[in-house]
């Protein structure tokens, strides 16, 4: 009998990581950008191949070899390959820290799906309880059967809402399984844990660490370089080819050969063309416009490591006024309400009130949690740097 195979109880976050670099599907398609370019490199290294002619007739022959002779126009090719051979490289290297930073945000939320599952089963638990106790309270006769009814209520509805929450959480682990390239269940246990987040940073420094660091820049560098080289070649393009040629030619007349002849010749084309200098034009435009684009990154970088430090920094702000006693607060309103409705002092309603704000409180600081590290995220990305671990 087959057995089913079993999986890991539990995945980390590095584990994860490590699994998206070796298995996701759209990475490893970018990889062949990689082969293609490589070959490109190759096949721009071909020389021209030799012609061979052979004529005869009734009372002749002639054999000859003919060659081309390119006058830098291969180096200036294989140039122009390699160059866009390291931009591939560089564009791999930017889709895989893309990759990353998204694989990571899906991480991150599906903890904080579980963590969100975890308050809605909580408070379910806790309403469900207190409807027991009002079950047994109208049978006592110390409520009537309306408060009794409305606290069963409010406890169907928290297990709805668990139920979709146990949906959602269970589909951030499918999104987990296509980041991984995996078609097997993955763990429902993620080991992570958001506390190792809080960071310190200067916005100067950020600067100019995403100024050395960024590979889109470097792209943009490397986009110049393509761009010289395209240049180059269409100069080398508009070099005259010289074409080489030996022969040997021999004709008789009858049994006894009458004659033999060897011969070589060399051809010039006249470039009549090369008066028009459109292609050069635009191939210098090209370059300009290149080095503008390359100008325009390095601002635009600035501007998204500003932008993404600024809203860090409001983030951090906001975690840190909800860890300062905000939920703590919220509890003992709960606990304090639910006490004097037990005594009698106030009614359900009020309960469910408190027992509501209790849970909004709760999962908004989930969702400040998972906006302040997705901001972390986002400024290290911007940054060019990484050292984000759950």
């Amino acid at each position: 009998m087959a057995q089913t195979p079993s999986y890991p109880q539990t995945l980390t976050f590095r584990e994860y990581i490590s699994e998206v670099a070796r298995n996701n599907l759209d990475y490893l398609a970018e990889k062949y950008n990689i082969q293609i370019a490589d070959a490109e490199v190759k096949a721009q290294k071909v020389l021209p191949d030799p012609e061979l002619t052979f004529e005869g007739g009734e009372d002749y022959f002639t054999l000859e070899l003919g060659y081309t002779l390119e006058l830098g126009k291969r180096n200036a090719r294989v140039r122009l390959a390699k160059s866009e051979a390291q931009f591939e490289r560089l564009g791999l290297e930017l889709y895989f820290q893309e990759l990353r930073a998204d694989a990571a945000e899906a991480f991150l939320d599906a903890i904080i799906q579980r963590e969100m599952l975890e308050v809605k089963r909580s408070s379910y638990e806790y309403m469900l309880q207190l409807s027991h106790s009002d079950s047994i309270r109208f049978i006592l006769g110390e409520i009537t059967e309306n408060d009794a009814r409305q606290s069963k209520l409010e406890a169907a509805t928290l297990l709805n809402e668990v139920y979709q929450q146990e949906a959602d959480y269970k589909a951030s682990l499918a999104l987990l399984n296509l980041f991984m390239g995996l078609s097997t269940p993955i763990p429902e246990v993620l080991v992570g844990d958001w506390n190792k987040f809080e960071r310190e940073y200067y916005l100067a420094d950020l600067l100019a660490t995403g100024v050395n660091k960024r590979l889109d820049l470097a792209a943009a560098n490397k986009n110049v370089e393509i761009a010289y080289n395209q240049l180059k070649l269409i100069k080398a393009e508009r070099r005259t080819d010289i074409d080489l040629m030996v022969g040997y030619e021999r004709d008789w007349d009858g049994f006894l050969p009458k004659g033999n002849m060897v011969k070589a010749g060399i051809t010039i084309p006249l470039k009549f063309s090369n008066t028009n200098k459109g292609e050069v034009r635009a191939g210098r435009f090209l370059k300009e416009k290149a080095e503008m684009e390359q100008r325009s990154m390095e601002l635009q970088i600035q501007t998204e490591i500003s932008q993404a430090y600024f809203y860090y920094e409001g983030a951090k702000k906001q975690v840190r006024q909800f860890e300062s006693g905000l939920i703590e607060d919220s509890q003992k309103v709960l606990e304090g309400t639910v006490y004097a409705y037990q005594r009698g002092e106030t009614n359900i309603l009020e309960v469910l009130i408190a027992q509501r704000s209790y849970n909004e409180i709760r999962e908004e600081y989930l969702e400040t949690i998972k906006e302040y590290v997705s901001t972390l995220i986002n400024l290290e990305k911007s940054c060019g740097i990484w050292d984000i671990e759950f």
